[in-house]
């Protein structure tokens, strides 16, 4: 939407300079030329009144396109977030629907008097529920939507997904749509480079919180970025791997970090792994 409203007011813009440009040469050809004189000077008070017509019209474009473009923002912030409340009553609906199974598993157990097995069945149950809770409790909603569906995409390819976030990301000038479109290409790397080591306990490591200036985001992977890609890193289509549409990822974070005049470095080493960092204005 943005991209097309773009070019919406380019050729706005466009058509409005040549339109002028064919008023006031066409006035001067006859000023200098005398021909059809009388018109041109007759109709030489209405320009201003011409120019100030195509201004309103202009004006009027570039505001009503900002507003869709605007409301198209705020309809996929929702999406995220009635997204992630979708996800958040299905996990409830799960943990309700098996509360008496696992209530007569650890029934069984006890009366076996198996108390190891007992101890760590109510551990997996409790790292199970915590970690609802804590998206569910999150003061990002659209965060909280995005993470959730990580978790979830994670877990489908085999890589446990850590993440430790804290304050209120949403409640400074950066957009949730921005904010969310950084996390997700981070995390989508992340993962798909974790997948691909085949490693025993694949992880993905994000951390981010805010103070009262900024927001930092820090994205952490096993594996190391090729050397030979490294300075070509937020180039459109510069990727390692095969197939198309890739390499967009780090360019469109790239993008939203410029725009808000913030910061992104990318640190990677054989031991210690591949590290995004992230820092935006509050």
């Amino acid at each position: 939407m943005l991209d097309k409203n773009a070019v919406y007011i380019v050729c706005i813009i466009l058509l409005q300079a040549m339109l002028l440009i064919t008023i006031f040469q066409s006035f001067h050809f006859s000023s200098n030329m005398g021909y059809m004189m009388d018109n041109a000077l007759a109709i030489a008070p209405y320009l201003s009144y011409i120019v100030m017509i195509i201004t309103i019209i202009t004006v009027l474009t570039v505001s009503r396109l900002s507003l869709l473009a605007r409301k198209q923002q705020e309809l996929e912030i929702k999406e995220l977030e009635n997204r992630h409340i979708k996800q958040m009553n299905e996990a409830l609906r799960g943990q309700r629907h098996d509360f008496n199974n696992h209530l007569q598993v650890i029934s069984m157990l006890a009366q076996a008097n198996k108390l190891p097995q007992v101890l760590a069945y109510l551990k997996d149950l409790t790292e199970e529920a915590a970690g609802v809770n804590n998206i569910l409790g999150m003061q990002c909603p659209a965060v909280g939507a995005l993470i959730s569906s990580k978790v979830s995409l994670a877990q489908k390819h085999g890589v446990q997904l850590e993440y430790d976030i804290q304050g209120d990301l949403e409640g400074g000038r950066v957009r949730p749509l921005h904010l969310c479109r950084i996390l997700g290409n981070l995390l989508d790397n992340a993962i798909e480079a974790v997948r691909e080591l085949k490693l025993p306990s694949p992880k993905v490591e994000l951390k981010a919180y805010c103070d009262a200036a900024r927001i930092y985001i820090s994205v952490k992977n096993p594996g190391q970025i090729h050397p030979s890609v490294m300075d070509r890193l937020f180039v459109p289509g510069t990727s390692t791997k095969k197939g198309k549409n890739r390499g967009m990822g780090l360019n469109i974070v790239k993008s939203i970090v410029d725009m808000y005049n913030g910061r992104i470095e990318v640190d990677s080493h054989p031991e210690r792994g591949v590290r995004i960092l992230v820092e935006l204005p509050q």
